[in-house]
């Protein structure tokens, strides 16, 4: 005992009797880690835009400028595929989301903050005190400042951007999925993921990355060919910081009777309504360039750039699709709202770029869609910042050219026909019934061939630019004329062969040889006007007149020509919906007696 106390009492007095330099070590090493900026930057390259870039000339990583201006701002992040595959989750042109997010400095880091948009609080209340009770940021990621200088804090972000941090793309199988054996793309494999690009523009700064997944032992090996080798995947998506628009622009509210893409908003301090939403429609800033007149030309028009991928012979129709809706802004008081411009073969700019609106193309293994239109939107207020239109070549190869479809059914080779055999695609079952019947009945001449190729691509983008300028589908929309008037051009083309292009419709086939009308719609329906003029006219100066004015115009929703049909109403499986008018491939106002005529047409060929 008397031995383990000295030797206690010898090492404390050891220990207390040094120098304390622990401080001042400490504050030594941490000057030499405090590098300056030029130091920081050496071998690294500028690129300047939005947000500056610097990428390391040796190993690619990546680096952000911040500035001091930027910090608690807010900014919106946008997340689309660039390239992908069916089976890992990513697509081609698909949007994932866009968010809201802060930079926030913390100490020696800064902080990717995304904000949440989903609750309003009137700022007039009491409540809005308390606005960010029990409702919470998601700090998704942060980066240690390397250096500081001017106001200006350098950060590496390959911990952001290389990673899942900011959006996730490995899933597990989706709750009571009935595949026992689902295709997975394992685990990000760090050391293989790469920056593909990185474009910086002066109002968005994408970034590009693959992203590399391994499964050392896949137990299933993917659906079609898209899948090089299963046991490697990768997936590409474009990370846009955008920033966010300061406008007058004035958000509108979503009312059921009409159908927009929205942004959830509720207000959580509304004492009275037991629905208190406040959701925001999807729609674009357009502003006439005379306030005063009942009808001007648009201030900034929308203009539509047709890749310059795009086959010359579709580019007519491609043009007459997006300008038909110029028919339906014209009635919100906007003239010439769209525009529509070719990209040029030596165009220095990319689609990229924010500033652009285009409409693009792919040629897919086994694609699900024939047409896309993805848009961004700032998730505050619901504007429209800008939109590609994403279309499959396959569509037009084999849903539309008639011509090869029996040649590709009889390919020795069974996998010529997978790109075709997509049961389920509403166009195609149309597009495949037009041809046996007017085969079958020897009226398949070419000026047919040329009306049906070229009416499915002016219905194709009339309907995805409807979804660019907000619309959900609306499958009420083919109820709009008789079943005695349904086969009469004259009656169907000037207002439409259905009330809404929004809406899934096969091609209309006549009865005989000498009873065709038209096989699909080419211009924006009573439906589709009335929507535009319900999102886009201008708002009156008075608030108590723009609440009249929408009120009356709302009323109009009971008669058929403005009818919307919700797509979960949509009764096309067993047991869902609840108005059998809502429904895909059906036509006209007696779709019984369609139907039947579509069953005669059959049996006459046998």
């Amino acid at each position: 005992m008397i031995r383990h106390t000295v030797f206690m009492a010898l090492f404390f007095s050891i220990v207390f009797s040094q120098p304390n330099n622990t401080k001042e070590e400490d504050s030594s090493s941490e000057q030499k880690k405090n590098k300056t900026m030029d130091e920081v930057l050496k071998n690294k390259k500028k690129i300047e835009g939005f947000f500056t870039i610097y990428q390391d000339t040796t190993n690619g990583s990546l680096f952000m400028l911040v500035d001091s201006k930027q910090l608690d701002k807010e900014f919106i992040h946008f997340v689309h595929g660039v390239n992908g595959q069916n089976n890992a989750g990513i697509t081609k042109g698909w949007p994932y989301y866009s968010k809201i997010f802060k930079l926030k400095k913390y100490f020696g880091r800064i902080e990717f903050e995304v904000q949440n948009s989903s609750f309003y609080f009137d700022p007039a209340n009491p409540l809005s005190r308390s606005a960010e009770s029990n409702i919470t940021t998601a700090i998704l990621a942060s980066s240690k400042i390397l250096s500081e200088e001017g106001g200006k804090a350098l950060i590496g972000i390959d911990n952001i951007f290389l990673t899942e941090a900011l959006h996730q793309i490995t899933r597990g199988v989706p709750p009571g999925s009935s595949n026992k054996n689902p295709f997975r793309i394992g685990r990000l494999a760090k050391e293989r993921t790469k920056y593909l690009s990185i474009n910086n523009y002066p109002e968005n700064t994408d970034i590009v990355v693959q992203y590399v997944y391994t499964n050392p032992s896949p137990t299933n090996k993917g659906s079609d060919r898209g899948i090089t080798d299963p046991r490697s995947v990768n997936v590409s998506l474009q990370h846009s910081l955008i920033e966010v628009p300061e406008n007058d622009f004035i958000p509108r509210f979503e009312d059921p009777r009409v159908g927009y893409f929205t942004n959830s908003v509720t207000d959580m301090t509304s004492p009275n309504d037991a629905t208190p939403y406040r959701d925001v429609i999807h729609r674009w800033n357009l502003e006439k360039k005379n306030p005063d007149q009942a009808r001007s030309e648009a201030k900034d028009p929308i203009v539509w750039w047709i890749e310059n991928t795009t086959p010359h012979e579709f580019r007519k129709a491609i043009e007459e699709g997006v300008l038909a809706w110029n028919k339906a802004f014209e009635k919100a008081g906007l003239i010439n709202a769209l525009e529509v411009k070719v990209q040029p073969d030596d165009a220095t700019w990319d689609a990229g770029d924010i500033r652009y609106n285009v409409i693009r193309w792919t040629s897919s293994p086994n694609p699900w869609f024939g047409g896309l239109g993805p848009r961004f939107t700032n998730p505050r207020t619901g504007q429209i910042l800008g939109a590609d239109i994403m279309l499959e070549y396959v569509y037009f190869t084999n849903r539309v050219k008639y011509e090869k479809l029996y040649q590709t059914f009889s390919g020795s080779n069974e996998n010529d026909s997978t790109m075709l055999c997509n049961v389920g695609a509403i166009t195609q079952q149309g597009n495949m019934f037009g041809i046996l019947t007017m085969g079958g009945i020897g009226d398949f001449s070419q000026l047919e061939q040329h009306k049906i190729i070229y009416e499915s691509l002016v219905k194709l983008v009339l309907h995805e630019v409807g979804h660019c300028l907000g619309l959900t589908h609306n499958f009420f929309g083919s109820q709009l004329h008789s079943f005695n008037n349904i086969h009469d051009r004259h009656i169907t083309e000037p207002i439409g062969l259905t009330s809404s292009v929004m809406d899934y419709v096969s091609a209309n086939i006549g009865p005989g040889p000498n009873f065709h009308g038209q096989f699909y719609t080419t211009t924006p329906g009573p439906y589709d006007i009335w929507a535009i003029e319900f999102g886009y006219t201008p708002s009156l100066k008075n608030p108590e007149d723009e609440k009249e004015r929408v009120e009356n115009l709302l009323k109009k929703s009971t008669s058929n020509e403005f009818g919307f049909g919700h797509e979960p109403d949509n009764m096309n499986v067993a047991g869902r919906g609840m108005d059998p008018r809502i429904m895909v491939s059906d036509l006209s106002g007696d779709p019984v007696s369609y139907a039947q005529q579509r069953m005669d047409i059959i049996k006459s060929l046998y």
